[in-house]
């Protein structure tokens, strides 16, 4: 590449980012303009790794800042290696291109010699297999031992490089949207590497706004209404934002896997899921003028949850609510035979002897098992809050999707939208909906019903409400309701097959946002914030 245009580029690039780095001021707090992600899905540990394209600059990275201080060329892309032990390096720093060419010269006169990136627009030359006299005599060059060296080497069919790992190199991609490419997906921003003893694990540094481009699509489904995509995008955005010093430990703020938000970067983007990322830009839920923890899940199967019967705290704003709807069917089955339970217990270590019964014990509001006991012949074990679902992991079946389920046929009535009918009630059924059984928000959020008349279902399930519900529509006001309960019960779901069969519906933890939910309510006509505002209680929608 022409040194001039390089140089233009580079100041285009930076001028670019170095405006992205910016914070965006919010009323007391401030939303970030770039964060880190760890790409662990495709490079976490590693000793190689594969940049694909053509051309790749070479820099420095400030503040979301990018300092270009060379380039790098290859006609099939670059592998990374992890490297360490003993080199000779010349002592002089120099620009690039002689560097470049000393190294050639080098080659030529069979050394094995790299240009090395030093950083801050310094280079030279380091050659392994060699004494230091054997590369003074040969480059003319005063030169010394680089001993105990811990990088990586880039090599590419015309350039190879190698790089200390204290420089903290950052390159990036001249691909398309300026994007570059590791282990065949592509992504916006820049890509630098951190380093343990032994491997390395790339990192993608880049835009807010831009990695949400790469984390919608791959958190709800693209083709979904732009209302509950929009709605999805403020859920990430204030997740990421209340979440942003979970890995910083690891070199990084969020990784791309399901323990932060999925990232799929470039290569997952989608025109749809942008234009609501676009048209919701800068703009987080808040609770008193303070970023929510939004947290959200796939479905909750007819009722959401308190964040107290999941996690330790209650928290104002993640109150259980009743669900319009969801999209979709997501229902489930698991089942455990006596036999199944005993090897369970045995790999936990209890010792409550063989599995005899499962009782349930606590049942929220909605029909969400709260509390159960495993019931052995020496004693019992208590699963309470998300053990319920975590604790059967070890099992041939694993984790239970959710805790909205029956067992045997035992237990509350599950499946329950709007909060009159069960799953198995057929469309047929509730085709004659009277006036009461309207569609609408708790009257907490002040939203009233879209659609006046009979409505049977959205995908068959059931959209009713029940008169005295707590909700108000087109028809009346009436006081919202607080009757969301705990209750103590006690169910024993044993039966004479020896096969304890969990009937579920809704997936994950249930608290906040239902994704599949926020896809119903959607369909229904409503706005993401009305949306936010019902999964969300009391909150205000800034930026």
């Amino acid at each position: 590449m022409n040194k001039n245009i390089k140089k233009m580029l580079t100041m285009a690039l930076t001028l670019g980012l170095a405006i992205t780095a910016m914070p965006q001021a919010v009323l007391a707090y401030e939303v970030p303009k770039t964060v880190r992600i760890g790409l662990e899905s495709i490079c976490k540990n590693k000793t190689t790794a594969t940049i694909g394209g053509k051309m790749l600059l070479i820099g420095t990275e400030s503040n979301g800042a990018f300092q270009e201080d060379g380039t790098l060329s290859s006609n099939a892309g670059f592998a990374v290696t992890l490297t360490s032990g003993e080199f000779v390096g010349i002592d002089e720093e120099m620009e690039e291109e002689e560097a470049l060419d000393l190294a050639s010269v080098m080659e030529r006169l069979g050394f094995r010699a790299y240009t090395a990136y030093l950083g801050d627009d310094d280079w030279s030359v380091y050659v392994a297999d060699s004494s230091v006299s054997e590369v003074e005599s040969a480059s003319h060059y005063s030169a010394s031992k680089v001993k105990n060296f811990t990088g990586i080497r880039l090599d590419g069919n015309l350039d190879s490089v190698i790089i200390a790992s204290d420089v903290d190199p950052v390159f990036m991609g001249t691909g398309e949207q300026d994007t570059f490419s590791i282990n065949g997906k592509s992504y916006r921003g820049m890509l630098t590497f951190v380093f343990n003893s032994a491997a390395m694990t790339a990192v993608n540094i880049v835009d807010l706004e831009a990695y949400l481009y790469g984390v919608v699509p791959a958190e709800m489904p693209a083709s979904y209404e732009m209302e509950a995509l929009k709605a999805q995008t403020i859920a990430a955005r204030t997740y990421a934002m209340m979440n942003i010093s979970a890995y910083l430990s690891l070199g990084y703020e969020f990784t791309d896997t399901t323990s932060c938000q999925v990232y799929s970067g470039y290569s997952g983007e989608s025109a749809r899921t942008t234009q609501a990322v676009n048209a919701t830009a800068g703009e987080i839920a808040c609770y008193n003028g303070n970023p929510i923890e939004a947290y959200f899940c796939a479905s909750t199967g007819g009722y959401t949850e308190n964040s107290e019967n999941v996690w330790a705290n209650a928290v104002p704003y993640l109150k259980a609510v009743p669900e319009f709807a969801e999209d979709g069917d997501n229902s489930w089955t698991v089942a455990l035979t006596l036999d199944d339970l005993d090897a369970l217990l045995s790999v936990k270590g209890e010792n409550i002897g063989s599995a005899q019964d499962i009782v349930i014990t606590k049942l929220s509001t909605g029909g969400r098992v709260q509390e159960m006991k495993i019931v052995g012949s020496k004693g019992s074990k208590t699963l309470t809050k998300e053990s319920i679902r975590t604790y059967f992991s070890a099992s041939t079946s694993g984790s239970l999707p959710g805790k909205m389920f029956t067992i045997n046929d035992k237990g509350g009535e599950i499946g329950v939208y709007g909060g009159s009918l069960s799953k198995s009630t057929s469309s047929s059924q509730v085709s004659n909906a009277n006036d009461d059984s309207l569609v609408s928000a708790a009257a907490k959020s002040g939203i009233v019903a879209k659609t006046e008349g009979a409505l049977s279902s959205i995908n068959g399930k059931v959209i009713s409400m029940p008169s005295g519900s707590g909700v108000s529509g087109t028809t009346g006001n009436t006081k919202q309701s607080s009757s969301y309960e705990v209750y103590s019960v006690n169910i024993s779901t044993v039966n004479n097959s020896g096969t304890f069969t969990f009937e579920g519906i809704g997936r994950e933890h249930g608290v906040g946002l239902s994704q599949k939910g926020a896809q119903a309510m959607a369909k229904l006509g409503y706005t993401y914030e009305e949306i936010l505002k019902y999964y969300y209680t009391s909150i205000s929608i800034e930026g």
